[in-house]
């Protein structure tokens, strides 16, 4: 096996979103006081919708484009100074937090004279500030807007090895969702090693290289 790019899962991979995070119910409330009223969980809705249908179609860049999209999406109309007070929210309280395993393992693949990537459907900017550290360690940040398809999808991972330039059995992926992160990517040919945090999954598909519980376990799976 001749692993050549290493390639990670975002969130809960690298990173989480932290306990301050922007609640959809503060979102209504604040609005509410401008006497417009939306649903919560619809606005936690469309939040997925906006990555996984206009992800794929055109970079996001940055919260302001997201939210102008999310409540388009809503058919809400919202002034532009109320648009850039919600994207002051998510800028201040949404930015994610590192794993603190996860500088170390980027270091090693660094080492070894890997490439990396991830495969994620986040946009970059979403990561807040940690970005500044983690992308200079990473070759390819490749996300929905990257490879023109919705994570989960087949063309997503096939796009991915187009743009790496490798053979599929020459990337090891690394993720804690086993359908999306192992599942998936086994069946698009890489080589899947199930990041389980808290122990909940064990191993989940018979053909995966195995199961870790921290990033530090991830170099006894390539040179």
């Amino acid at each position: 096996m001749a692993i050549e790019v290493v390639a990670f899962d975002v969130h809960q991979t690298l990173a989480h979103w932290p306990a301050g995070r922007v609640q959809p119910i503060e979102v209504q409330r604040l609005l509410s006081r401008f006497g417009i009223e939306i649903s919560y969980w619809a606005f936690d809705a469309v939040r997925q919708t906006i990555l996984l249908l206009d992800g794929p179609k055109r970079e996001i860049q940055g919260w302001t484009d997201f939210l102008a999209l999310l409540f388009a999406r809503l058919q809400v109309p919202v002034s532009v100074d109320l648009l850039a007070a919600l994207t002051a929210m998510h800028e201040s309280r949404d930015g994610m937090e590192l794993y603190p395993d996860v500088m170390p393992c980027l270091t090693a693949v660094k080492a070894a004279g890997l490439r990396s990537c991830t495969f994620t459907t986040l946009p970059a900017f979403m990561m807040g500030d940690v970005r500044h550290q983690v992308l200079p360690l990473i070759d390819h940040y490749l996300n929905c807007s990257a490879v023109g398809a919705a994570k989960g999808d087949r063309r997503f991972y096939q796009r991915i090895t187009e743009k790496l330039g490798v053979p599929p059995d020459h990337i090891l992926c690394v993720g804690d969702d086993p359908l999306s992160d192992v599942e998936l990517t086994v069946e698009a040919g890489w080589k899947a090693v199930l990041l389980d945090r808290r122990g909940k999954h064990g191993d989940v598909h018979a053909n995966q290289l195995g199961t870790i519980d921290s990033l530090s376990e991830l170099r006894c799976y390539y040179p």
